[in-house]
């Protein structure tokens, strides 16, 4: 008598969401997967739409990946890892390529918190991860505008069944394990041996879990459509600054995205970022140019959790929650990792994991 089929119930269809069915699939080709987003999207932070006002096809952000993240680089066609990498000092006109002198803005990159306000283990982990940086780890990638072609849609091939516009209000429970999904205008049974993995990010999860709710850190992208390709020194695709308001510089085409992390108000209104930041690039590529480009200013104030010995502390020890069928997965969940692509992956093999291990 063949087994009976066993669903997973994804909460979420982020990364960490998708990367949960991807690494099911792998496992049992036969277990069902079912994902539940709220939007009418997937991808949670990393997703690509069609902008009205630039008139292209954006990726609603920036994101990088080293050699060394071995989780997230499966997902990568190697033919697209870039290897030119470097910082510059605008106001010296310095370039740099030492990433262990440079370890600070790579470390606010990483965590989207400023270098000294980051938890002790989490730069243990990402310096482990990093150093030494060898030849076979001297490779970056970066996500460009497409993110759906390029990450979500391989790894939504993996889901069976997609249900968008699915915000969970709560779990109801029998007998002390999670028997029932509502989501307002629908209740979804969950089977004697279903499983469930939320994949949220920490406020939403907050809301149906027992998890504490964390802070959060902005991140701002300011990006412009420009009339041509703008070519940066070494012919390098992105770069790191120094001594500027903006961290990094990205290009692609004829879109140039500045990436601010961990922005604060300090730093000035958004409606004033994009013309400051125009006058880094203008200096960094040598030029004074006579208007700023097209452009639109984007600010995420939940785009990360702050990665700080106090928020750390909180975060989950593993994927367990309080009702037995039910695991969290997502990159605030893995205490002392930078909350990234490559965390959020690592973290949904450990909700697999874990689940198989709980019978």
């Amino acid at each position: 008598m063949p087994a009976k089929e066993i669903t997973y119930h994804i909460i979420g269809g982020g990364i960490a969401g998708l990367s949960c069915a991807w690494f099911l699939k792998n496992k049992n080709k036969n277990i069902r997967t079912v994902v539940y987003e709220a939007s009418s999207r997937l991808g949670g932070r990393a997703y690509s739409y069609d902008d009205k006002e630039l008139g292209c096809r954006l990726g609603n952000a920036v994101h990088a990946v080293i050699g060394a993240n071995q989780f997230m680089a499966q997902f990568v066609k190697k033919e697209e890892w870039q290897t030119t990498k470097y910082f510059v000092d605008p106001t010296i006109f310095e370039l740099d390529d030492s990433l262990l002198k440079n370890r600070n803005y790579i470390l606010k990159a990483f965590c989207n918190t400023d270098a000294n306000n980051i938890a002790h283990k989490i730069k243990q982990n990402i310096f482990k991860t990093m150093f030494p940086y060898t030849s076979s780890k001297r490779k970056v990638w970066f996500s460009g505008q497409d993110l759906n072609q390029r990450i979500i849609n391989p790894l939504a091939c993996k889901v069976d069944e997609i249900y968008y516009n699915h915000t969970l209000k709560r779990i109801l429970t029998q007998f002390g394990v999670a028997a029932s999904l509502d989501f307002g205008k629908q209740q979804i049974d969950v089977g004697s041996n279903d499983k469930i993995i939320i994949a949220l990010d920490n406020f939403a999860a907050n809301k149906i879990l027992n998890v504490p709710l964390l802070e959060y850190s902005q991140i701002v992208n300011i990006i412009y459509r420009t009339s041509q390709k703008i070519f940066l020194p070494r012919g390098a695709s992105f770069v790191g600054l120094k001594s500027c308001i903006a961290d990094w510089i990205f290009v692609e085409g004829d879109i140039l995205t500045a990436v601010i992390s961990d922005y604060k108000p300090s730093l000035g209104a958004l409606s004033e970022l994009s013309l400051k930041v125009w006058k880094e690039i203008d200096n960094v590529r040598g030029v004074n140019s006579a208007f700023v480009p097209p452009h639109k200013v984007v600010c995420y104030p939940k785009a990360t959790i702050l990665q700080n010995e106090k928020n750390n502390l909180q975060r989950p020890q593993n994927a367990l929650t309080e009702y037995p069928n039910v695991f969290i997965a997502g990159d605030w969940t893995m205490k002392d990792h930078p909350c990234c692509m490559e965390t959020a992956v690592k973290s949904a093999k450990r909700a697999v994991i874990t689940s198989f291990s709980k019978v």
